[in-house]
């Protein structure tokens, strides 16, 4: 990041310039804060806080669908096409600049308050894949849950997950603090209580462990899980993994 300073007179025209030094800089809090990025709520925090998901495309979708319709009913080249397209880039534009401004405001709550930010490492473009069509041996087409995935990747990039760790890595670098991300696998399914494996399916929202009696929300169990993950790889050296034992924990 470059800054320049004018000193102007009548005489004297001087330009100074600087770079910005992450290794300068200072975050006031070494509080350190495991989040669960998701769909229901867009995030929940390891320490029981959760942020809304606003869900800025799904709540303007019906508006943009029908301008789509509009677009494909007017002449080709006339002008009431013209003003039908106009209309459609404001509905995307108004939503464009909600989702940054959300974005944008959260991070900087988060990056305000916490020292480290410690994210899933999520590969969200294998995450919104559609997925592989199935055949029988007559070669007829078999349901595949392409629809139902289909709404599911539509929820996720609406969310724009990515696009947020990435503002929060730049705002925290100017700030002091830093982003840092651990390994995905488990964290919804372990316990964070006691570390054992407690399978559930994606529309259980609630974590009940029966080996420890842990009970929270689905997604505040794993924001502690990948805040603990985070504390493991400090412990045993940067890369390192959380490993199962022969009991199922981690």
């Amino acid at each position: 990041m470059k800054k320049y300073h004018h000193l102007a007179g009548p005489l004297l025209y001087l330009t100074t310039e600087y770079e910005f030094d992450p290794s300068r800089t200072f975050h006031p809090s070494e509080e350190e804060i495991g989040i669960d990025l998701g769909i229901n709520s867009f995030a929940a925090l390891s320490d029981g806080t959760f942020i809304e998901n606003p869900r800025i495309y799904r709540n303007a979708e019906e508006d943009i669908q029908r301008a789509h319709k509009k677009i494909a009913r007017r002449k080709k080249g006339s002008q009431r096409r013209a003003r039908a397209k106009k209309e459609l880039s404001r509905l995307s534009r108004k939503a464009r600049n909600k989702r940054r401004d959300f974005l944008h405001k959260e991070s900087h709550q988060l990056t305000k308050q916490y020292g480290t930010l410690v994210f899933e490492d999520l590969h969200i473009d294998n995450m919104t894949k559609a997925p592989e069509p199935k055949q029988d041996e007559n070669g007829n087409y078999l349901p595949n849950g392409a629809a139902a995935k289909g709404g599911l990747n539509k929820s996720i990039l609406d969310a724009s997950w990515g696009a947020f760790v990435m503002i929060c890595s730049h705002k925290a670098a100017e700030a002091g603090g830093k982003v840092i991300k651990v390994a995905p696998h488990g964290t919804s399914q372990a316990c964070s209580g006691c570390g054992c494996i407690v399978p559930k399916d994606r529309g259980v929202r609630w974590h009940s462990c029966p080996h420890c009696g842990c009970e929270l929300d689905r997604d505040h169990n794993a924001a502690r899980n990948i805040l603990h993950r985070y504390h493991i790889q400090k412990q045993n050296g940067a890369g390192s993994v959380p490993q199962r034992s022969l009991v199922g924990g981690l």
